[in-house]
Formats: C-alpha cells, structure tokens, sequence
C-alpha cells in the first residue's frame, strides 16, 4: 500500500469517527445504560430508597396534630384498712376502663375526650343492708391543659414538628444528592468509555497507517530509491504509535472498569459499540444562563438549618419555667348493673369539676443559660453553613457554566482546525507524489491530524461531562415538589 493509499484509509477512519457516522444500530445508548444503573446499582437503589424512605418519615410530623384513640385498661385490688367506723372489708378489688380521644392543638391546647368505667367490689364487706358492695361508676370526661410560659401557646409543640419534618427532609436531600451524583458520574462514565472506544481506533488506525508507512520506505531503500534516514523515521513513527495504543487500551480499560462498576457488573464485562458523539449538535448546545433551581444538597443545607431553628426554640421552651392552666370536668353515673350506671352518667347534678394551675421553675440557673447558648450558637453554625453553601453553589453553576461554554467554543475550534490539519495532510501527499517533499514531512502532517482528532474526540466526551453536571441543578427542582 503507498503513503497515499494509507493516507487516504487513516483519513476515512478518523472522518467517520469523527462525523458520527459509524453504524449504532446495534449500539448501547446512553438511555440503555442509565436504566441499567438505576436497576442494577446497588449504591443508586440504597441512596435513592433511603432517600424515598426519609421524605415518607417526615409524614410523622403531621402526626403531632391529629386526634389520637386511646384505650386503657387496669384490674387490681387494695387490701389496706378503710374506716373502721364506717368501712368494714378484707379487701377492695378494682377494674378501669377508658376510651376515648386526645389531641394536640398547634395552638398548645391538650384536650382528651373519653369515658370512664370502673368496676368497684368490696369482699367480705359489712357495710349494712343498704349499702353497695359491688357496683358500677360510669363518667364521660374532658380534661383540657394549656401552657402558658415554657412552650406556651403551641411553640414547643410546633417546634417539635418543624424539628422532625426538617431533620428528615434533610436527610432525604442528602442521599438525594447523592442518588444524582451516581446518575452524572455514570452519564460520564458512559461518554468517557465511548470517547476512549473512538480514540483506540484511530490509534489503531494511525498504527496500521504508520507500520504501511514504514513498509513502504524500507521497500524504497531496499531497492536504493529512498533514504535510510525516512526509515529510521518512520520506524520511529511504528514504536510512538504502538505506545500511544497501548496507551489508549490502558485507559479504555480504566474507562470500562469504571462503566461496569456504575452498573453493577463484572470488572471486565465487556460492552458492545457505544453510542456515537454527535458532534455538530455539541458545537450549537445553548448554556442556560439563569440556575434552573437550587442543588439537592443545598436543599438538605436549608432543610437542617430550619431544624436547627426548631431545635433552638426546643431548648429554650424547654429550660424556661412553665405554668400550665388546667381543667376537667366529669359526668357521673353509678349503679350495680353496668347499664343502668351508664344511664344515670347523663345526671348534671353529680357531675365534677376542677381548674387548676401548675407551676415549674429549673433553679440551676447556669446550666439553663448554657443550654440556651449552646442552642443559639447551633443555630447560627447551621446559617453559617446555609450560607456558605448557597455561596458555593453560585461559584459552582459560574465555573460550570463558564467551563461548558469555553468547551464548545473550543470544540467548534477544534472541529476547523481538524478539517485545516486534513486539507494540509492532502496537499503534502500530494506534494509528495509529485517528489517535492519529504516522506518526514508527510509524518509530521499525519501526526498533526491524528493529534487534531483525538483532541476533538476528549473535548467533545469533557463536554458531555459538564452538560451531566447540570443535572443537578434540574434534579434539585423536580424534587421539590415532594
């Protein structure tokens, strides 16, 4: 094969990888592969179901405020002395049942609805003939609470929600971020195996070009119609090609350890044709400029910081001295036989009612104050961190945003010089068929493309890394409505 034969072969290599148009048909797309990872990557599943799982929990906040049904049962027996001139008994045996309803208000009000009854026998009594031994109490009771001071007026109550709702939140942002960072490390791992794929083709394509190379001016120079020194050359040519293939499989390797790790497979599992890049369209990409919404670990950043408010207030309700207005009042009904006792509950007369106040005051005054301070300095490390993140993220979406369009700029750079180093490569051919140049420069023009187009192929894979990293802004705002 002649220089221009070899020539024309590494050229319709490279300009195929290069526009695309190797056949896919029978290519792994990038859609195939990301379901793989998401349904076979333990890591994706564990962060992604964590995640799920926290968003579900903080569902136990709406608890603190929802009718809660209560039952209670006790059976037992009191042996002690009654009044010796009234009360004459071995022992007093007694059961308990309640029913009913409680709840918590967010305003602080604590009430429980519920009824009363309690069985009550005295043996071996000697009350009189008139009196009861055995008999039934039937009471429908309501008995309200309302703090005053310490957590009064709801704050404790909704600080205790706030804090639960928020600490989960956080926690499923947190492994939310992390699900995405899998999802954009895979993407990236894809095109990366892809672009190595293409790049040990052409290296493979630049090799045979160059051992043909070699072929030929050994030929010549057996048959003393060419110079030692173009040998020397191109066998020069041959040894640099072979390493920068040996070269280019290492890191395919690397690139196909880190793809089958993403999905869960074997180290060296091999994989057919990935899908091809195509490049035009990554020349015209559009960079959003405005941040589509805030990233997920951003999120859990504010989310803990919410939680760390509620925590602060928790504290300081807690270590403030309370006084809580109580009241209760009971219907009272009683007869041996258990319906008859709950129709005489219904009687105003025997009824029963109590207000009252509790009062409760810490006396360690140091201990309250320090708990206090620690608490409010919680808080403000968490604005600190809530700021510094939003920070962050500004610099982060500035740098990729930049980087991105200084990638496809560069990309439409390197498609024009590709297409310079070709047409360049073609006139010395030619120039060299008509014997005014060297087989050496004819070298260096192939190298100077070869170079060209596995620049372009790394750029074009850096840039589909960068448009992967923009999904995290995208992602922070589909989760937010959940």
């Amino acid at each position: 094969m002649t220089t221009k034969q070899t020539t024309t072969a590494l050229l319709a290599a490279v300009v195929a990888l290069s526009a695309g148009l190797v056949n896919t048909a029978s290519a792994m797309t990038l859609n195939e592969y990301m379901d793989q990872v998401r349904g076979q990557s333990n890591a994706y599943k564990g962060t992604s179901t964590q995640s799920e799982a926290s968003f579900l929990k903080a569902r136990e906040a709406d608890l603190f405020f929802t009718p809660q049904l209560f039952a209670e049962l006790r059976a037992g027996h009191d042996g002690k002395l009654g009044s010796p001139a009234v009360m004459v008994y071995d022992k007093m045996e007694l059961q308990n049942y309640k029913l009913g309803v409680s709840q918590q208000f967010s305003f602080g009000l604590q009430t429980r609805f519920y009824y009363d009854l309690t069985k009550t026998k005295f043996v071996n009594a000697s009350f009189g003939p008139t009196v009861a031994t055995d008999y039934w109490d039937a009471a429908p009771k309501i008995e309200l609470t309302m703090p005053l001071w310490g957590g009064g007026f709801g704050r404790n109550a909704k600080a205790n929600e706030e804090a639960v709702r928020q600490q989960n939140n956080a926690e499923a942002y947190s492994n939310g971020a992390q699900s995405v960072n899998i999802l954009i490390g895979a993407e990236a791992a894809y095109w990366r195996l892809s672009a190595w794929q293409d790049v040990v083709v052409i290296q493979e394509q630049a090799l045979k070009a160059a051992q043909n190379i070699y072929d030929y001016v050994g030929k010549k120079q057996r048959m003393n119609l060419g110079e030692r020194s173009d040998v020397i050359q191109a066998q020069a040519l041959v040894e640099g090609r072979t390493l920068e293939l040996q070269v280019a499989r290492n890191e395919q390797k690397d690139a196909l350890r880190s793809f089958n790790k993403f999905r869960n497979a074997e180290t060296y599992a091999p994989v057919d044709k990935l899908q091809s890049v195509n490049y035009k369209a990554l020349e015209t990409i559009a960079v959003p400029t405005k941040r589509p919404g805030d990233r997920l670990d951003v999120k859990a950043t504010e989310a803990q910081l919410i939680a760390a408010r509620a925590s602060s207030a928790l504290v300081s309700e807690r270590n403030r001295p309370t006084l809580d207005l109580s009241g209760s009042y009971a219907l009272n009904g009683r007869d041996e036989a258990l319906s008859e006792a709950l129709k005489n509950s219904g009687q105003a007369n025997r009824d029963t009612a109590f207000v009252g106040l509790n009062f409760k005051m810490p006396l360690n005054m140091g201990a309250t104050s320090d708990a206090k301070d620690g608490a409010a300095k919680s808080e403000k490390a968490a604005e600190l961190n809530f700021e510094y993140a939003k920070y962050a993220q500004d610099q982060d979406w500035a740098n990729l945003t930049r980087n991105l369009t200084d990638a496809r700029d560069n990309l439409k750079l390197l498609g024009r010089i590709e297409e310079v180093q070709k047409t360049k490569l073609d006139n010395e051919r030619t120039r060299l068929r008509q014997g005014r140049t060297t087989t050496y420069q004819v070298l260096l023009f192939e190298q100077d493309y070869t170079s060209a187009a596995l620049t372009r192929v790394k750029s074009a894979a850096s840039i589909l890394g960068l448009q992967a990293q923009l999904k995290q802004y995208q992602a922070a705002s589909s989760e937010g409505g959940k």
